[in-house]
């Protein structure tokens, strides 16, 4: 008998694939000289029956020995699994078509091999657990590309009362009655705060809304504060608002809402944005043992979702620090990522290293830095090229909305990201926001030597077809917000017209252009829930029943790209996370039905069986619970810090105001000439006294980011010009504001450096 080298002039090399499959072609062969048999798979052309009978025969043994030397999947024939999962459909997420294995065995946290039952089984031993799936959907573990995960901390604690399909708050009550519910469950006892999130008063039926009365007459003994859906506002009963201050003598603030009782001024509904700050501001303090329990409570409503890497999307350093506790005392079940907003990373770099930045430690790492360029677009802040339909939020005409930041700091602050040499999110919504980001990354990257830089665009809702060459260009990553063709589309057809409305998240287009973008949440703004979003992205239709732009429908195979090996890329993970191969790490999902053989309309009622971390199931919690973290070692301590909503950038309380100076550097201001300073659109507008000082500005939550101030050269009376320099020279340290009333206070680190009252 001829052995193969006689036959063929080769040998079989180790980890080859000698058994007639379409992979088993040697090196340097003719592919011409083969062709595809009724299955697809590739054979040699020349080869009659005899030979291909030796080669069975031959092969048979030659593949055994291979696999039993070199292994299959990443595998040796030493190693023995500690878990096998088969009997279902295993998707792996690689390539660029849905492949799936039989079977897939984890050892020490990570993928062991992908690939046959039979193989897979061979690795077990009696210690071994195998699971079958019993026709159930393994894929890697949903990767969250972007969410305020720090918010998880306390909502964890609160009453979930969306509206459906996300949640039970159909009406006024079922809102009442999944609040009744969750304070039960709790024992929650007399004269606690209950707290809930996620109403929505745009769907409650017949106009009928939540009010005081309603929370008044179920909770007659507990303060009671029920959110917004969009974070910015919450309608309270009578005892919280007592907590919080706010009576009918309580006047409505610029850029506030307070609903008040029909002929009365006593506040009976919602309370909403420049109104609601001062709510934000009294958050409850954490004690060191809290930060601890809510930051597991709050990483369980992500595993329920199915992720195992989680993103904090606009951090201050009071979070990065209880974010550090947590993981220090060993509380992390899923990874952290975090990004300090730009107006804190110095104060963040200062106890983070830099060189720190992008390894996990104890599952938490920090990501990168954190812009944001404009605000919502539902909201009427996101910042267009063309005017909005509706107006502005408060009637104005001809209105583009407004940039946080103007371009030249807009450009100084995405060069300083560039030059720190980290990763870039920032938040775009309107095309012109995108035109003012693409702007500034062409500044930061001026005269670079090119090197690859980590930049995703957050939102991107209102992205122009012919912007996207310039992602392309550029290797820039879009990460969109599909959910918004649910949950907002047809108040963004109304304000932004039906063809830019109807483009919103082209994730079709992107796609098609050869970029590989992802998906998000953007929770607590919109509901946890990963199978809502990627229905969402499939099926393009809004909560009234219309189609939103069906030229932008992905596959359902891309929507879960989105979620899992692109997003894995976002954080430059994807050597370790995003796909199922062997020796990346066994973060997993199990899913009731394969969203890739469901109707479309169906994905969105999948649901979630088991989410496991590094090979350990980690929802639904298993039996013996998690390992205790440690105990803090500053156990008396306690810590607080505001919520993040992603857009409440856009409400700037000291904007578009004249103010007069009143106190400088803790003593009142006695003079001839009052200085005076006025923000509006981006530009600061100062007189000294003497002189007209003007220069760029932004309003971030509580922060403020000056740029460079110009002067006029005049010469005035000595104590003037004194005042003016001392005045100047505090404006330019000057990074954070209070606004109370009619009341400006300018902050540096936290210092009241001087006051202002308003002169309107």
């Amino acid at each position: 008998m001829k052995t193969p080298r006689e036959l063929f002039g080769y040998l079989p090399v180790a980890g080859a694939a000698f058994c007639g499959r379409r992979d088993c072609t040697p090196s340097g062969a003719n592919p011409q000289s083969r062709i595809k048999d009724r299955h697809g798979n590739a054979r040699s052309a020349h080869r009659s029956t005899e030979v291909r009978k030796l080669i069975g025969d031959l092969a048979r043994p030659l593949c055994l020995a291979m696999l039993l030397s070199f292994g299959v999947g990443g595998a040796s024939a030493q190693e023995t699994a500690q878990t096998i999962y088969f009997g279902g459909d295993i998707l792996t997420m690689k390539g660029d078509a849905p492949a799936y294995v039989e079977a897939l065995a984890v050892k020490d946290g990570k993928i062991l091999f992908t690939g046959s039952k039979d193989q897979a089984l061979a690795m077990a031993d009696g210690a071994t657990r195998v699971v079958d799936l019993g026709g159930k959907t393994l894929l890697p573990s949903f990767i969250d590309a972007h969410s305020h995960y720090i918010n998880s901390l306390l909502v964890a604690n609160q009453a979930k009362v969306y509206a459906p399909p996300s949640g039970p708050g159909s009406d006024v009550p079922s809102i009442i009655a999944e609040i009744k519910r969750f304070a039960a469950e709790r024992n929650i006892p007399k004269g606690e705060m209950i707290m809930a999130y996620g109403y929505d008063d745009s769907v409650m039926p017949d106009g009928r809304l939540l009010n005081r009365d309603d929370l008044d007459a179920a909770f007659p003994d507990n303060p009671v504060r029920v959110d917004h859906v969009s974070m910015h506002g919450a309608v309270m009963n009578s005892l919280a608002l007592a907590k919080y201050g706010i009576t009918a003598e309580t006047k409505t603030p610029p850029g506030g809402v307070i609903v008040r009782k029909p002929g009365t001024e006593e506040p009976w509904g919602l309370i909403m944005e420049t109104a609601f700050l001062p709510v934000m501001e009294k958050a409850e303090p954490m004690t060191a043992q809290q930060e601890i329990e809510w930051s597991r409570a709050g990483q369980m409503l992500y595993a329920e979702a199915g992720i195992t890497t989680v993103h904090e999307g606009a951090s201050h350093l009071p979070q990065f620090e209880t974010m550090r506790r947590a993981s220090e005392a060993g509380a992390n079940i899923i990874d952290v990522v975090a990004y300090p907003f730009i107006t804190d990373v110095d104060k963040v770099l200062a106890e983070f290293p830099v060189s720190e930045w992008g390894s996990y430690h104890n599952r938490f790492k920090v990501g990168g830095v954190k812009i944001t360029l404009d605000g919502s677009p539902q909201g009427r802040t996101a910042f267009f090229s063309t005017p909005y339909l509706q107006g502005g939020p408060a009637g104005e005409q001809d209105w583009y909305g407004e940039p946080t930041f103007p371009q030249d700091l807009a450009n100084k602050m995405v060069k300083k990201v560039h030059d720190l040499d980290v990763p870039l999110i920032i938040h775009t919504n309107g095309d012109a926001a995108i035109d003012a980001f693409l702007e500034a990354y062409k500044f930061a990257r001026e005269g670079d030597d090119g090197r690859p830089w980590n930049v995703t665009t957050i939102h991107t809702q209102f992205l122009r077809k012919d912007q996207i060459p310039a992602f392309v260009e550029n290797g820039i990553r879009p990460s969109f917000y599909t959910l918004h063709t649910f949950y907002f589309a047809d108040t963004h057809i109304a304000n932004r017209g039906e063809a830019q409305g109807s483009y919103i998240s082209p994730m079709r287009d992107a796609i098609d252009a050869g970029l590989r973008p992802t998906n998000h949440t953007d929770f607590v703004v919109a509901p946890l829930d990963q199978m809502m979003m990627l229905w969402s992205a499939v099926n393009r239709v809004s909560r009234a029943g219309r189609e939103v732009g069906p030229d932008q429908h992905v596959s359902a195979f891309e929507g879960l790209k989105a979620m899992t090996e692109w997003a894995a890329e976002q954080y430059g993970e994807e050597g370790s996370k995003g796909t199922l191969e062997a020796g990346k790490l066994a973060d997993l999902v199990i899913l009731d039905a394969n969203p890739l053989k469901v109707d479309p309309m169906a994905i969105r009622d999948i649901r979630v069986v088991e989410t496991i971390k590094e090979g350990s199931t980690i929802f639904p919690v298993p039996e013996g619970g998690f390992a205790a973290p440690k105990a803090p070692s500053n156990a008396a301590a306690t810590y607080a810090w505001s919520i993040e909503a992603c857009d409440i950038a856009a409400v700037n309380t000291a904007a578009n105001r004249s103010w007069a100076l009143t106190a400088l550097g803790g003593s009142a201001v006695e003079s001839t000439v009052t200085p005076t300073m006025l923000f509006s659109r981006g530009q600061l507008s100062v007189f000294g006294g003497v002189n007209q000082i003007s220069g760029s500005y932004a309003l971030v939550d509580s922060a403020v980011v000056m740029g460079d101030l110009v002067s006029t050269k005049k010469v005035g009376p000595p104590e003037l010009m004194d005042l003016e320099g001392r005045f100047i020279k505090t404006l330019a340290g000057v990074n954070g504001f209070t606004v109370a009333g009619e009341k400006l206070t300018l902050l540096t680190d936290g210092k009241d450096v001087a006051e202002f009252q308003s002169t309107e």
